[in-house]
């Protein structure tokens, strides 16, 4: 099976979520054309998603089933942060809304995802890449279990939310293009080049997440708890 149309169209939507992220990041918050910019990102990121479920079967039909349980992991990685970036904004009055079934399932979801992760990949060569990314799906599951069990919370909770997820999909987007892309375009790439291709994205991420907290930083007050109505039950 040729799957070189998936290939393309992957290769495509990442240079194209590369690219708007930074337009996003640089372009002023909360303005029309920082949403719409927004909406771009997040449609080239659905693409990355859909076209990557078969490449990740093509790599398992081969036999590379490590490379396929990575891939698998990262695209439930990538569609968790994508939709809970969404859930942030719309959801944002609403917090109980937010916490509602669909989020804690699908969080639990990527906690044993990474937890799979971590097992599998503990004795093999890709240990050093495997272990670190499935401790993110286990750390979002218990980071969200001690966040239901705070009293208190900022009235800007959603925009914490928000910018994290999309921050988080910055992070796969400049490790995916230094390590699957631009890997393939310059070969033979030392130990160095490699293991910075991993680590400075998520370095310059979770700094630019710490800055974040620090200037939208809010006085925490107890919010109360809104009853779901039946119309948001299904988000």
């Amino acid at each position: 099976m040729n799957f070189s149309i998936f290939v393309i169209t992957h290769v495509t939507a990442g240079v194209a979520a590369l690219v708007l992220f930074w337009v996003a990041a640089l372009n002023k918050k909360g303005t029309l054309l920082h949403r719409r910019i927004g909406h771009a990102y997040l449609v080239s990121m659905a693409l990355i998603v859909m076209t990557g479920i078969p490449l990740t079967l093509h790599a398992y039909l081969v036999g590379n089933h490590t490379a396929a349980l990575f891939l698998g992991y990262l695209l439930i990685l990538v569609s968790h942060s994508c939709i809970t970036s969404v859930r942030a904004i719309r959801l944002r009055s609403d917090r109980a809304a937010f916490h509602g079934p669909f989020h804690l399932i699908a969080t639990g979801m990527l906690g044993a995802a990474g937890a799979t992760v971590m097992i599998f990949g503990w004795d093999t060569r890709m240990a050093v890449i495997l272990v670190p990314f499935g401790a993110v799906g286990i750390i979002t599951l218990v980071g969200l279990i001690r966040d239901l069990r705070k009293p208190k919370h900022p009235r800007n909770w959603w925009l914490k939310e928000h910018y994290g997820a999309m921050i988080g999909n910055g992070i796969a987007t400049h490790i995916a293009f230094s390590q699957i892309g631009l890997s393939r375009l310059i070969p033979g790439q030392g130990s160095i080049a490699t293991t910075l291709g991993w680590l400075l994205p998520l370095v310059v991420g979770l700094t630019a997440i710490a800055l974040l907290d620090r200037r939208y930083r809010q006085p925490t007050a107890k919010i109360p708890v809104t009853p779901l109505p039946p119309a948001s039950q299904s988000q």
